[in-house]
């Protein structure tokens, strides 16, 4: 019943008219220029090192480890 009356009071402040909204109208400044990125990419410096490689090692490892763990102990 409360969830009813908390959806019914939703409904009806979203059909009620907001004048100090209305007044504003759509904005007349002109955006801002947009700049190329390449400077800022350069500024940013060197980029990080691939983890592919060492992740692809670190997995053969792990692999490695799981299969001697899975084989038998010798009698």
């Amino acid at each position: 019943m409360r969830l009813l009356a908390v959806f019914l009071l939703c409904c009806l402040a979203a059909c009620a008219p907001f004048p100090q909204i209305d007044a504003m109208g759509p904005g007349t400044a002109t955006p801002p220029p947009l700049l190329p990125i390449d400077e800022l990419i350069a500024q940013a410096g060197a980029s990080t090192p691939d983890p592919g490689p060492a992740l692809a090692a670190r997995a053969a490892r792990l692999k490695a480890s799981a299969a001697g763990l899975a084989t038998p102990p010798a009698p």
